[in-house]
């Protein structure tokens, strides 16, 4: 289903023509569209293993190509191709077998398809740095007829930096879904949808966007949003380096700084009133019922704090945000993140510097309060009931409401922009830091995403500290504060909370698959 959010009950999509009537676009269109055509996933990382499971239940047969390597002894985590080739589908048949739907060297591939003959769809789902850097090997496949589909814009909105740039005679579109990976797949098993993000930015058949509806409904998705590749990659980019992992590593920190050496709490209480506050509480509220909801339910003399903290952290970060905004669309954060990653060294120094986050004062301690948890069950309330948690839900707050109207200024949906600023937030990476901690959450992210905000994290956090110790001294000393009539005012008219509640009713567990 394709809304256009500005009219939500028609259904219609936003290329200069009606494609469908109101109703929904099914699998059985998805299958037929998709019959003539190979389909394959390049890449069989987090978002690759779901999409082509799905697409595979879905009844559309695919083909994986995944480059062959093997983890040592003592890692972490399996290979990407250790996965493909340990995956078990139904009556324990193997969903890919070597040499019939997954495949390793790329000169077979060629063959392949080559002898199938039909035309291509190829879902590139590798990391941003193996599109680079495969990239010249993948051009040598496309035919005529052809198609190419991303799942996030960084190669194709930096083209001048990545060197993707497609052939003019083959389909590119983007189907991008709202969720991780892993999230992909289990809304997909429970007959449940993700929403997902599309666009065509070259239709070289004229059935574009019909292979991308197809391909979306194919892997899983519920609604399917327009948008185009520039803004996808835009708020995307912004969304992980501020409030969906920067901004909130950055508010934590200073927020822990402040609680240890200004007020003199012990760490694990630091801990419980910055992240354990924000991940176990604040996060579940806004997720259910919108920060609208949230302050309709905050007790009266709390007020005055959660006010304070959004104005405070709304006026701080405004210029942090556009900076960012204006990095982020002039390639300038895209440039540094390649660069990076292109050191030989790269994943020595980052697998030391998660380790250092691991091992730092707040690290350490956030660490032992989940292991607590573990052992004794929750710690901090289910409801805010003291001022230091409702300035930090006000100050949370305040970064997801002016990044939220940043995006909007610059043209993004409100469905863009809320999912890139506090739904994917609220559903699926906070949560992850509740359960597994920052430095984990790095570790799991795309390498632009990782990169991007583990050079931004201290942004916001030197952007936050010195206005919000004013704030926690005043309350340390007793001070009342009076309550920001304009900042509660601000929140309960956006926009962004009604768009919150829109996106609400059209979550997973509120659909169903046919």
């Amino acid at each position: 289903m394709i809304l256009k959010e500005e009219v939500p009950d028609v259904i219609l999509a936003e290329y200069g023509r009606q494609l469908l009537p109101v109703g929904e676009y099914s699998l059985e269109d998805a299958r037929k569209e998709l019959s003539g055509m190979q389909v394959w996933v390049f890449g069989y990382g987090i978002q690759g293993s779901a999409q082509s499971q799905n697409l595979l239940d879905s009844g559309i047969p695919v083909k994986i190509w995944q480059r062959e390597s093997y983890s040592k002894p003592d890692a972490e985590y399996p290979t990407s191709w250790e996965n493909a080739i340990g995956e078990v589908g139904e009556r324990g048949n193997k969903k890919w077998k070597i040499g019939e739907n997954l495949f390793s060297d790329l000169k077979t591939v060629e063959a392949v398809m080559d002898a199938d003959g039909k035309p291509k769809l190829i879902q590139i789902l590798l990391s941003d740095a193996g599109q680079v850097s495969e990239w010249p090997n993948i051009v040598k496949l496309l035919r005529p007829g052809d198609a190419i589909q991303f799942s996030h814009g960084f190669g194709l909105a930096f083209s001048h930096l990545t060197g993707i740039v497609p052939p003019s005679f083959v389909d590119v579109t983007l189907m991008a879904p709202k969720g991780p990976g892993g999230k992909v797949r289990e809304h997909a098993v429970n007959g449940r949808g993700v929403n997902s993000s599309i666009a065509v930015a070259q239709d070289a058949s004229g059935r574009a966007l019909e292979r991308t509806l197809a391909s979306g409904m194919g892997a899983g998705s519920g609604f399917l949003f327009p948008t185009t590749v520039e803004k996808e990659t835009w708020s995307d980019n912004v969304g992980e380096n501020a409030s969906l992992i920067a901004g909130v590593d950055g508010l934590i920190k200073a927020g822990f700084g402040i609680l240890t050496e200004d007020l003199r709490l012990s760490p694990e209480e630091a801990v419980w009133h910055t992240s354990e506050i924000i991940t176990q509480t604040i996060s579940k509220i806004i997720g259910e019922k919108g920060a609208d909801g949230l302050v309709n339910d905050l007790p009266k003399n709390l007020l005055p704090y959660l006010s304070s903290g959004f104005d405070t952290a709304y006026a701080s970060l405004t210029p942090v945000l556009q900076d960012l905004y204006s990095e982020v669309s002039r390639g300038v954060i895209a440039k540094s993140v390649i660069e990076a990653n292109s050191k030989k060294d790269y994943r020595d120094t980052l697998d030391q510097e998660l380790e250092d986050i691991r091992n730092s004062n707040l690290g350490k301690a956030a660490t032992a309060v989940r292991l607590k948890r573990e052992r004794e069950g929750q710690i901090v309330s289910s409801s805010i009931v003291n001022p230091y948690d409702a300035l930090i839900a006000g100050a949370l707050i305040g970064l997801m409401q002016r990044q939220y109207e940043l995006l909007r200024e610059k043209g993004h949906s409100p469905s863009e922009a809320f999912n890139e600023t506090t739904e994917e937030a609220t559903q699926s990476l906070y949560p992850y830091i509740d359960t597994k901690g920052i430095h984990e959450l790095y570790k799991r992210c795309s390498t632009t995403a990782q990169r991007g905000a583990l050079d931004h994290n201290e942004i916001f956090r030197k952007a936050l500290t010195e206005p919000l110790r004013d704030l926690y001294l005043r309350i340390i000393k007793g001070e009342q504060q009076d309550i920001q009539t304009r900042a509660i005012n601000r929140i309960l008219n956006s926009g962004m909370w009604q768009a919150g509640k829109t996106t609400r009713e059209l979550r997973p567990e509120n659909q169903r698959l046919s």
